[in-house]
């Protein structure tokens, strides 16, 4: 007889405070991205999934950036994915708690990753365990992967798995902070390039009347391509109510005003710029770096179009592109969603929306291969990357729990 779903949660709770111990303990498990070595986080993982009964896929396309991969049956119908690495945890001497302690204290875990995202990766691989212990025969292939490499682009993580490996499942849940709220269908997309001014060295005691200088023509160029910020564009009309509403989901948790356009506009930031060849010289150049994050109205060509046609007007000026990938989303009214919102409801009570998020993750290179990709995962957002990252153990209990309802709709109920 299949297991129903309240039978699934109810054995399943026995397990939430093993949960919490694992979590605590993973992120003692130092993977630091970069340098990128995660070996001792993936062994962890690795003996977990093996103590389960679980045989294991150990990917090392670079000594010490690893990924694990599980799957039962061939994987390629549902994957659970989330990402072991975490950024530097900077100051120690700024962290409440030793960064790597993982302490348990009034209701919170805290430590680098807790929600960034080792939170969410570990209430995935108990829900991955679990379910396949209590369901047997599934006839629908389910894997999870825990990648190293997301916080540096996810190259040798993610988009191995998919590309080089070939295993472009049909659905692809990510573990990552959207909180329970919100579960993420896409993401802006994004551009870096280059833009190299030129112009005529002079003696600097002869300046402004000799030479050309430019630094001062890069300040000009600089405000001419922020002034492509403030444009409107128009996104696809299925997404137009949920980028109006992850706008203004932005601008009431950062407290920014304008935000709540950011996903009909391109963002702007000059990263980088350097200039002049010395202090007594008319600085003969200069290049400045450029990040925008794209809107889904727009392709990356599109914009470096855009920064031509704007710079147009100036002579002695390159633009050179350095890396980017476009706009992608899922389409709101996948199974997945469905099932996410339905598993969030019946078992927590939630009824969480979608939304876009402003960065990246790793659900953009499943989409590349076509996979429908969605975000759905616990973490305290005004902590994540900063000093005493921490989440809520009820957050991660619960997470779980909505994870195994997620399992049941996709792979017994339909």
């Amino acid at each position: 007889m299949t297991i129903t779903l309240e039978t699934l949660i109810e054995k399943g709770k026995k397990y939430e405070d093993e949960l919490i111990k694992f979590l605590s303990s993973f992120i003692a498990k130092k993977s630091v991205n970069p340098p990128g070595d995660v070996s001792e986080a993936a062994n962890y993982i690795k003996d977990f999934l093996e103590k389960w009964g679980h045989k294991v896929e150990w990917i090392e396309p670079k000594d010490g950036v690893v990924s694990i991969l599980s799957k039962v049956g061939d994987g390629k119908y549902l994957m659970l994915n989330g990402h072991m690495d975490v950024v530097p945890e900077g100051d120690h001497s700024k962290w409440k708690y030793p960064p790597y302690s993982g302490k348990i204290v009034d209701g919170y875990v805290y430590g680098r990753g807790a929600s960034d995202m080792k939170g969410g990766l570990s209430a995935l691989l108990y829900a991955y365990v679990v379910f396949t212990n209590l369901v047997e025969d599934l006839d629908r292939g389910l894997s999870i992967a825990a990648v190293g490499d997301e916080e540096v682009g996810g190259e040798l993580g993610s988009l191995y798995i998919a590309d080089k490996m070939g295993l472009r499942p049909k659905y692809v849940l990510l573990g990552e902070p959207s909180t329970l709220d919100y579960y993420n269908i896409g993401e802006k997309g994004i551009i870096w390039y280059r833009v190299k001014v030129w112009g005529e060295p002079a003696h600097a005691s002869v300046s402004p009347y000799a030479g050309k200088n430019a630094i001062l023509k890069a300040a000009e160029v600089i405000r001419e391509i922020y002034r492509l910020a403030e444009i409107d564009f128009e996104v696809p009309k299925e997404l137009e109510e949920i980028a109006l509403k992850s706008g203004l989901k932005a601008k009431e948790l950062m407290g920014i005003d304008g935000l709540e356009r950011i996903f009909f506009r391109l963002s702007c930031n000059v990263g980088l710029i350097k200039g002049g060849v010395k202090t007594n010289v008319v600085a003969p150049e200069c290049t400045i770096d450029f990040d925008m994050r794209i809107p889904h109205a727009l392709r990356k060509d599109d914009v470096l179009k855009l920064v031509r046609d704007a710079l147009s007007k100036f002579e002695g000026v390159e633009i050179e592109e350095i890396s980017g990938h476009d706009p992608n989303y899922t389409s709101p009214n996948t199974k997945l969603a469905d099932a996410i919102r339905y598993a969030a409801n019946k078992i927590g009570s939630i009824d969480p929306v979608p939304s876009l998020v402003m960065g990246a993750t790793d659900g953009r290179h499943f989409r590349l291969f076509g996979s429908d990709a969605v975000v759905y995962g616990p973490g305290e957002w005004k902590t994540i990357h900063g000093y005493n990252e921490r989440i809520s153990i009820e957050d991660v209990k619960l997470a779980y729990r909505i994870y195994l309802g997620i399992l049941y709709r996709m792979l017994i109920e339909s």
